[in-house]
Formats: C-alpha cells, sequence, structure tokens
C-alpha cells in the first residue's frame, strides 16, 4: 500500500501587512521614511524565504546607482558612513540578471569557473567595498536576484542571501518572490522613489534658497555647500566644479570645488586663463553633456597646470590632483547661460564606462539649470554695483562742479529751461543707476514681527497638518514688536528652527514615544526688546549639517539680538531689539 506524501505548503508572502504599516512607515516625509519603507520591504521577503541579508540596489541610467539599503540579521546594516555607489552595474550576477530580466537563483557565488564559463561573481568582487566583502558577501553563498521592472526596464534588484551551512534556495521558494514582484515590486519600489524624489526637490529648493539669499545680502557664497547637491544625488563619487566670477578686479579668477567621496575641499586661483578649446572658454564649441575617460588631453592638461601652479596651497595641489588621478569616467556639464561663461561641473567616477550613469537625474537637471540662473544673478549684481560705484559718486562730483563753474561764469545759465532740464535729468539719471545698483540686493526694513510670525507659522502648519504648532503672543505692548531686518535673515532663522523641531518630532515619533508632536511660540515684551521663546516636545536626533545653529547666532548678531539654546528641555530664545523712535518712523 502506498502512504500519499503530502506537497510542502506554498510559502506566501503576506503583503496586506506591509501596506498597513505603509503610512506610518511614510508620514514623516524624510530621508528615514525611505530607509524604514526599504528595511520593512527585505524583512517581509526575507522572513518569506528564510534569507539571512537583503539588499535594494537602484540602476537607474541616469543619476544616483546605489545599494540603497543592505539588512543582515534582521537589522539595517548599511549606515551613513557605508555610503556605496555600485561599480558598473551590468558586471557579475546582477548584470547576467540585468540582460535577461529574469530572476536568478545561484546556489553559490563562490563556486570555482567550471566548463560554462567564469564566474561573474569572481571577476568583479576584488574591487568590491572592503567591509562590504567582509560582512556580506564572504559569509553567504545561495543568492536570488529578483528584478524590479518599468516595462521592459530593470530599475531595481533585490538581492536576497542565505549563510553558507543552510541549503540552497529552490525554484518553490523563488516562485512566491517572483509573483510578489510581478504584482507589487514595481509599486513598492516607484514609492520609494517618489518618497526620494520629495525629499531631493526639498533639498534642492532649500539649497538654492540659500544661494539666493547669500547672493542678495552681498555675504560670501558658499560654494562648497552649493556642490554638495551633486555629491549626494548622482552616481559621481568624485568630481569638480568650476565656478568663473568673470568681471572686475578678479576677472579671471576660478574657485574650484572638488570633491572625493565625502571630502570636499574649495581651491581659488586669483588667474586662470582658459585654453582657446576649453570648457570653460566662451568660443568652446562644445555643448553639454560632454563625456571622456582617463585618456582625455584636457584631463592631463589641467593636471599639468594644477602640477605646476605656485598659486595654490601644497595641501590644495596634493587634493586636486588626488581627484584627477582617481577619474576613469567622466561628464561634464558647461555652465553657460546667455552668452556667459560661468563655469562647468564635472561629474566622475573612479569606475571605468561609467558614463552612462554619471547623466544627471530630473531633479539633479533641476538644481543645474537654477543654479546658473542664480549664478548669472551674482554676476548681474556684480556688475551693477560696480557700475553704480564707479558712476554714481563720481558722476554727482562733475554735475556738483558744472553746476558750480556755471554759478560762477555765467549764473543766469542755471536758470535757462533748455540747461535747467538737462541737468536736472542728469541728476535724476545718476539717481536712478544708484537704486538699480541695490536692486538683486536684500533691503532691511521695519517689519512687524507679530504678523510676520502669525503668517509664517500658519504657512508651516499646512505644510505640516500632523504637529500641532501653537502660536501665543503675550504682554506685547502696541508698535513694540517690530523689528529692523530683512525677510530673508527672518526666513532663514525660523526655517531652521521649524526644521530641527519636524526633525525631533520624527524621531520620537520613529520611537513610539506620545504624545503627539507639539512646537510652541511664544513672543513676549521684555525690557527693550521682543523675545520668542521656540519649543517642541521632541527627541535627540543625528544633526544632518551642524551649521544651523551658528547661521541663526550669526543672523542674530546681525541684527542687534540674541541667540539662547537650552537642552533640558529643548527650548531656544530669540531677542529682537525695539526699534528707535526714528526708526519706527522711516
Amino acid at each position: 500500500m502506498k502512504v500519499k506524501t503530502s506537497a510542502p505548503a506554498k510559502r506566501i508572502i503576506h503583503a496586506e501587512q506591509f501596506f498597513r504599516k505603509l503610512p506610518e512607515l511614510a508620514i514623516a516625509g524624510d530621508e528615514q521614511s525611505v530607509d524604514r519603507i526599504a528595511y520593512e520591504l527585505l524583512n517581509l521577503l526575507m522572513k518569506a524565504v528564510d534569507a539571512d541579508i537583503g539588499q535594494i540596489s537602484l540602476f537607474p541610467l541616469g543619476g544616483r546607482v546605489e545599494k540603497m539599503c543592505i539588512v543582515k540579521d534582521g537589522e539595517p546594516w548599511l549606515r551613513t558612513d557605508k555610503d556605496l555607489h555600485l561599480y558598473n552595474p551590468s558586471k557579475g550576477y546582477a548584470g547576467r540578471m540585468l540582460a535577461t530580466g529574469e530572476t536568478l537563483l545561484v546556489k553559490d557565488i563562490w563556486t570555482e569557473p567550471n566548463g560554462n564559463g567564469p564566474n561573474p561573481f569572481l571577476e568583479i568582487y576584488p574591487y568590491m567595498d572592503a567591509n562590504y566583502v567582509a560582512d556580506i558577501k564572504k559569509p553567504v553563498a545561495s543568492t536570488l536576484f529578483l528584478p524590479i521592472k518599468r516595462g521592459i526596464e530593470v530599475f531595481c534588484v533585490i538581492e536576497l542571501s542565505r549563510y553558507r551551512h543552510k541549503p540552497s534556495f529552490t525554484q518553490d521558494e523563488q516562485a512566491p518572490l517572483d509573483e510578489f514582484a510581478a504584482q507589487y515590486g514595481t509599486l513598492i519600489i516607484n514609492y520609494i522613489l517618489d518618497t526620494k524624489n520629495r525629499i531631493a526637490l526639498n533639498t534642492v529648493h532649500h539649497k538654492l534658497n540659500i544661494l539666493s539669499r547669500l547672493i542678495a545680502s552681498d555675504a560670501k557664497v558658499d560654494y562648497t555647500d552649493a556642490v554638495s547637491v551633486y555629491r549626494t544625488m548622482s552616481a559621481a563619487d568624485l568630481g569638480f566644479a568650476f565656478f568663473r566670477r568673470g568681471s572686475g578686479y578678479d576677472k579671471h579668477a576660478l574657485r574650484i570645488v572638488a570633491w572625493y567621496g565625502e571630502e570636499t575641499m574649495e581651491v581659488y586661483f586669483p588667474e586662470f586663463q582658459p585654453s582657446s578649446d576649453s570648457l570653460l572658454c566662451d568660443r568652446s564649441e562644445i555643448s553639454y553633456p560632454f563625456e571622456g575617460d582617463s585618456t582625455c588631453r584636457r584631463l592631463h592638461r589641467f593636471r599639468e597646470r594644477i602640477n605646476s601652479a605656485s598659486v595654490i596651497k601644497r595641501k590644495e595641489q596634493k587634493f586636486l590632483l588626488k581627484v584627477i588621478d582617481s577619474i576613469r569616467s567622466y561628464v561634464v556639464y558647461p555652465l553657460h547661460m546667455l552668452g556667459q561663461d560661468l563655469g562647468s561641473v564635472h561629474l566622475a567616477s573612479s569606475r571605468n564606462d561609467f558614463c552612462k550613469f554619471l547623466q544627471m537625474s530630473p531633479f539633479l537637471s533641476l538644481y543645474n539649470s537654477l543654479l546658473k540662473s542664480f549664478l548669472l544673478n551674482e554676476r548681474v549684481a556684480e556688475l551693477l554695483s560696480e557700475i553704480s560705484l564707479k558712476i554714481h559718486n563720481p558722476g554727482f562730483y562733475c554735475l556738483a562742479g558744472l553746476k558750480s563753474a556755471l554759478l560762477q561764469e555765467n549764473p543766469a545759465l542755471l536758470n535757462h529751461p533748455k540747461i535747467n532740464t538737462a541737468l536736472s535729468g542728469l541728476d535724476a539719471l545718476l539717481s536712478d543707476l544708484h537704486e538699480k545698483g541695490k536692486i538683486l540686493k536684500c533691503r532691511d526694513r521695519n517689519i512687524d514681527l507679530k504678523q510676520w510670525l502669525a503668517a509664517y507659522v500658519n504657512q508651516i502648519s499646512s505644510r505640516q497638518p500632523d504637529i500641532e504648532i501653537n502660536f501665543e503672543v503675550k504682554d506685547v505692548s502696541p508698535g513694540r514688536y517690530q523689528v529692523r531686518a530683512n525677510y530673508e535673515q527672518l526666513e532663514t532663522v525660523f526655517e531652521n528652527l521649524f526644521s530641527n523641531s519636524i526633525r525631533a518630532l520624527n524621531e520620537r515619533r520613529h520611537h513610539g514615544s506620545a504624545p503627539a508632536g507639539r512646537i510652541d511660540i511664544i513672543l513676549r515684551e521684555q525690557r527693550k526688546a521682543s523675545v520668542v521663546c521656540f519649543q517642541d516636545n521632541g527627541m535627540p536626533y543625528k544633526t544632518v549639517s551642524g551649521r544651523g545653529t551658528p547661521q541663526m547666532k550669526q543672523i542674530m548678531k546681525e541684527l542687534g539680538g540674541k541667540f539662547r539654546k537650552y537642552d533640558r528641555p529643548y527650548r531656544v530664545y530669540l531677542t529682537f531689539p525695539h526699534l528707535n523712535v526714528a526708526d519706527t518712523e522711516k
């Protein structure tokens, strides 16, 4: 009598659990949201097939090629200090999967070559990050490469691996993964990318807003910060940005911002005459994108120039040479606009044949276009200022001399209608020129802090409906809450405060702490000043750049006020001095 053996139960991936969690995971709307969604997705798939290590990698032809998330033993492995740009994803087993568009099941990625050809992984692993190989690749054997597609294009791969002592994956275990990927894969990854794009758009807006304020306030532009977007939003692990001033006393001056991984340096050349066929020359007929590699004569010519430069420091020279010598592929985007040569951006890679992955993503292209406008605006502001200074004071001096001479030689001529009209017109022209020279600059004014802050809080509240924001005015006499400032200064200070609080509240929400997120703002009169108390009930978080507090302190100092910060509980006090009677009448 034959005994019937029951077939193994079909593995089921419970997608509904993931989708129920999705709103909670995405509510923060920041980079943490992307990490949490990717982490939950990997854990779901890893548990379904008993995998030990999971990875999500993005393969866009334009933009950032990256390991987006790596989970090992149920915990995130990929931290901020392990920023892994992939080597050319067309190589290795992932390259095989990209070529076929089908799920790839490998019983042992470390198998020595046999009659079927070389092992694709063994060909590329010597070039991988050493920590990644030691922690993620060496412990595992059997691996599944699961493609996620848009139409026929594979734009993402989910890689699941098992430790060596476990049995290899089977076709029966692969089947539910293929079913899940076909039904939900594209939807989920697109949702993650949409979240990343919203973050990218906010980043673009924030950087350009800061840049425009620096230009308008005539402060020193932080080119290093302006370039950070290219480093963080592209697949370029190294590169250059060149900025040409192009006017005034530093007509041929060049600022170079170079980066190598996380390290960035700004170098100033007081005199840099471009070659006739240089991308930094108006006469150049090259239109972007211009692609090149380590054999490019322009790259070698630039290296020789840096190597022989005596106007830069030795430390700067060594760093620039290190970047140049590490370049294997690059794409150049000239920053030309309205016939003006503003510089260029070189997105580069230490990998061969990587140009197609160095093309800008849509958001980075948007940033690049807007940056050219701001750089042109900076040049126009500087030119107008120079013209105004060159003509205004000497012009009025000459006009006064002409009137004085007429008064001495022939006073009656001053009353002649035609001469009087001409002199008055010249006076008006010089005054108008002086005003036009300041038109792109920030202008201080008397601002009603109570009205301005109420409107600003309403704007933030509409964008953050899940946060309770309370604004209260106490003991402020009529007319005593005016401050002398410009809108850009106030917006910068309060943008920093709200950004810090939102991060702290997101951190508290992530840890499941109650009660609901809350920000309290109190405006009151204290002696001869208006004081704003700003506090929230969030939790401490890891600082992103560390520039916010110094920037707020500097602005408050410029306004003649004070900035005080306390941690337990968190609160910030901003003190704005009252205006003098003469100021309020302006």
